[in-house]
């Protein structure tokens, strides 16, 4: 056998010989066993073993899918990119970095695979064969997919990367120039015209507001609600699991037959196991009888659980199926609630783990969702990150410091990827340290969010245990299954979580979704509209002082957005004829004149949607459910206890929790006034049914409703409300 070779001194001509290793020895991970790292003869490179941030994904590169003839060539290619310096022609590109991420070799590898396959039917065995025929044939196929215009541009960039290093590379494995990268030519030569939509959109889908409402009134419940229990649970379970001897006990296999008669003398039933592990082989293999629970009754014996085996093994003659009843519960009291009725009736001994997994994914959504951090940083949080200050005026407010890694750059430009400790701590509402604080009592380390908290997980060959984001879409996929049952199973189908359109919820698209709720549910669950303007608020403080405030931008997009919408709207209602009254319709005529003669028909980028939320007379807030439209001042709104103090005219929003029918900023339009209609429709046919506090309250908003109705009618198109003409 060859002895291995040793990492390359310098470019020279990349020709490794099968047991060179692949990765460069500097950057891979410290902890990283040499005998797992990937030679260069080998069809499998597991790039990740680079990346010290811990939450990344397996980034693996399966050259088995490339086409023989050319599998060489690449892999050759691709130890270049690892250990050559970045040729020059990279580094001139915008955004070009000098060391390439890991998760980006992976892409660019993945691509040359691509090509490789589209090259084999035309007959090209080597990369000196294809010709830039070939190569704009290959940008007419990309753009014959579909997708976007710079997917299809980042592509053909990846193609460049091939020939950028052709000069480390032998003969046969050189490139030729492709076409695009003639400084006389344009990428609109080879892929047609740019039909993407402007920079500055977010790309990201938010998660629908039918899945993202019950989802986190489903965590908060868990959190808040169950997780006592839960906790309860995993201590006595941790308490059991410790006190199984570590050698078997002297008599111990006559200890089990002896209480194993005993139960079946007094007429008990034999506890049997639900374990998802014993109930698969039990299936698997078949048997007569059922699992018995051997780890519960050897931690409550003392004895091992090889021991209640063999004893449970010798007693197979005496033993029937009628002889073993249900899984055994712990002795844990059931605290939470949901409505009038316990969540559970008992917490079994071999649901624990299950459970424990659900509550921390519950934390974890409640962490990334009502913080706005990315997915990378809530998954790098650590025990103590959460710290409760109460300031002078007696308000209280929780820090969470921990690391942050987007824009993290060494000073060759190059990213950090441990990251660094953000400067200004995250603040967050006090469910979200609820949550931090769970997650503290449910992990045995460092780490909040890790992939070893559940007993049945998966080893692999790297030392990191870090949830990742990969993972985390798979629990909470689990977790949405587990509260429908939950909410089936007690009657709440109108808080079932139903499929997203757009595909499995991940983290990532938290941010965009917290900012959509934030600016376009004025009404819904009064607690959840509480709990986003309290979010609001909380992400200002922790995004106010920073030079890159991404997540206010985030924030300002959507409400941009929001009210672009609103104001669109208002225009079309106003020019179908729609009559608008009430104290604030001049300014609602005004504003939504305003917005088309500027905006309408032209693309909101980032700088128009800035503009927008800044212009405090475009300030035009829809509330469907007060029937109303907030023309937002805030020197006049009685929404605000501080309008005396207010300085910013347009830079705060509306209450709608504290909506004052008084208020001067209220303006009303006749799809409003036929949603009153309906609504005192409603309450006519609901008349005699409630009990007679309800049904006088009821009475009393329907006059006040009538009323609002019969001022509406009474004004003319155009003309004065007739409440402030007196």
């Amino acid at each position: 056998m060859t002895q291995p070779s040793a990492e390359p001194s310098g470019p020279g001509l990349i020709d490794p010989v099968p047991d060179t290793f692949v990765l460069p020895f500097a950057r891979l991970r410290s902890g990283v066993d040499p005998a797992q790292l990937p030679r260069f003869g080998d069809l499998t490179w597991r790039l990740s073993l680079m990346n010290r941030q811990e939450s990344t994904r397996p980034l693996v590169i399966d050259w088995s899918r490339c086409p023989s003839e050319l599998r060489a060539a690449l892999k050759r290619a691709a130890f270049a990119e690892l250990h050559a310096p970045t040729p020059s022609v990279l580094l001139q590109q915008r955004a070009s970095r000098s060391v390439t991420q890991p998760s980006s070799l992976r892409n660019y590898f993945q691509q040359w695979i691509r090509f490789a396959v589209w090259l084999a039917p035309r007959g090209v065995a080597t990369l000196s064969q294809v010709t830039t025929e070939d190569l704009e044939a290959y940008a007419e196929h990309l753009r014959a997919g579909g997708r976007r215009w710079r997917t299809d541009q980042r592509a053909l960039g990846v193609l460049s990367r091939l020939w950028a290093y052709a000069p480390y590379l032998p003969e046969d494995d050189r490139l030729v120039m492709p076409p695009w990268e003639d400084p006389a030519a344009v990428m609109s030569d080879f892929l047609g015209a740019n039909d993407d939509a402007p920079d500055g959109e977010n790309a990201i889908p938010i998660v629908h507001p039918a899945v993202m409402s019950p989802l986190l009134v489903w965590a908060l419940r868990t959190v808040l609600d169950m997780g006592d229990d839960i906790v309860a649970a995993a201590r006595e379970h941790r308490r059991l699991l410790d006190s199984i001897p570590t050698r078997a006990t002297p008599g111990g296999i006559d200890i089990v037959r002896d209480h194993l008669r005993q139960m079946l003398a007094g007429g008990q039933r034999l506890p049997a196991s639900a374990g998802p592990t014993v109930t698969a082989l039990s299936a698997r293999y078949g048997g007569a009888l059922p699992p018995m629970a051997n780890t519960f009754l050897a931690a409550t014996l003392g004895v091992t659980p090889g021991q209640v085996t063999v004893a449970r093994s010798s007693m197979t003659d005496q033993l029937r199926p009628e002889h073993f009843g249900s899984a055994p519960a712990l002795a844990v009291s059931i605290t939470g609630r949901i409505g009038n009725s316990p969540w559970t009736p008992s917490i079994g001994f071999d649901d624990v783990d299950t459970l424990v997994l659900h509550l921390s994914t519950a934390a974890l959504i409640c962490c990334a969702y009502l913080s706005g951090m990315r997915p990378e940083e809530v998954l790098a949080l650590r025990r103590g990150c959460c710290t409760r200050t109460e300031r002078r005026d007696g308000t209280v407010r929780f820090q969470v410091t921990g690391q942050h890694f987007k824009g993290v750059l060494d000073e060759d430009g190059n990213a950090i990827p441990e990251g660094e400790l953000r400067p200004d701590p995250w603040i967050v509402l006090e469910p979200v340290a609820r949550a931090i604080a769970v997650a503290e009592e449910l992990e045995g380390g460092e780490l909040l969010f890790t992939r070893t908290l559940f007993r049945g997980a998966r080893r692999t060959i790297e030392t990191r245990t870090q949830l990742s984001s990969d993972a985390a879409v798979e629990r909470i996929r689990a977790f949405t299954a587990w509260a429908n049952q939950l909410a089936a199973g007690h009657g709440r189908t109108h808080e079932m979580i139903p499929s997203d359109p757009d595909g499995a919820v991940a983290l990532r698209r938290f941010r965009r979704t917290i900012a959509w709720f934030i600016y376009r549910q004025s009404g819904g669950r009064i607690a959840l509209a509480v709990q986003y303007g309290h979010a609001a608020t909380a992400m200002s403080e922790s995004y106010a002082g920073r030079s890159k405030a991404d997540m206010l931008e985030v924030l300002d997009q959507e409400k941009g957005l929001a009210l672009a919408e609103t104001l669109t709207e208002a225009g079309e209602r106003i020019a179908a004829g729609e009559k608008v009254s009430g104290p604030a319709a001049d300014r609602y005529r005004a504003a939504a004149a305003e917005f088309s003669n500027r905006y309408a028909g032209t693309y909101l980028g980032k700088r128009e949607l800035r503009a927008l939320v800044a212009n405090p007379r475009l300030q035009v807030y829809e509330d469907p459910k007060a029937f109303l439209t907030c023309n937002h001042d805030a020197f006049t709104a009685l929404c605000n206890p501080d309008r005396g103090r207010a300085r910013d005219g347009g830079g705060s929003t509306p209450d709608h929790s504290r909506c004052h029918l008084a208020c001067a900023n209220i303006s009303r339009t006749d799809s409003q006034i036929a949603a009153l209609r309906a609504e005192v429709t409603r309450i006519d046919a609901d008349a005699g049914l409630d009990p007679y506090p309800i049904a006088a309250r009821e009475q009393q908003r329907k006059a006040r409703l009538t009323d609002i109705i019969r001022r509406h009618e009474a004004q003319q198109a155009g003309g004065d409300d007739p409440e402030e003409s007196r």
